[in-house]
């Protein structure tokens, strides 16, 4: 019976990011470098202003990259902290312990994956504010006490 809720939670806690990162990817697809980015090939003969315009054209799609990047990481970091705290909560408030333990693991192991992927855009100011959250969320579920699920008597 233990070993069963064990994977309950732990399957939980594994397909939550999965599910979250995959629901991101199919309405927010990430970009794909050989959309953003041409490969020149380099003329040895060339001079010195085709090298600059070459070395320039490349900046630019080098940059349209980044920031292609830039939103999908912005997306999957929206989705999975939101996701992820409300995953937290729920886990937190449930009776059934597998579930809400695989919940609280998952909605952990997503809000991580979301900084993981952001964590070079996002600012000082939201990436205080959104730990702050977290901890918040984490300190109220850890204090609140959760009823016993009742067994029929």
């Amino acid at each position: 019976m233990i070993g069963r809720q064990i994977a309950i939670g732990f399957g939980i806690a594994i397909v939550l990011p999965l599910l979250i990162f995959y629901g991101v990817r199919t309405f927010s697809p990430p970009p794909k470098y050989q959309d953003y980015v041409t490969n020149i090939p380099l003329k040895p003969d060339a001079t010195t202003a085709e090298r600059q315009a070459d070395a320039e054209k490349m900046q630019a799609e080098q940059k349209a990259l980044s920031e292609a990047k830039s939103r999908f990481a912005l997306h999957l970091f929206y989705a999975s902290a939101l996701l992820g705290y409300l995953a937290v909560l729920t886990g937190g408030l449930m009776a059934v312990s597998p579930v809400g333990t695989g919940l609280i693991f998952g909605g952990i192991f997503s809000i991580i994956h979301g900084y993981w992927n952001y964590w070079d855009y996002i600012a000082d100011w939201e990436r205080f504010a959104s730990l702050l959250l977290a901890a918040a969320i984490l300190l109220f579920i850890a204090y609140r006490k959760i009823p016993k699920p009742s067994n029929g008597h």
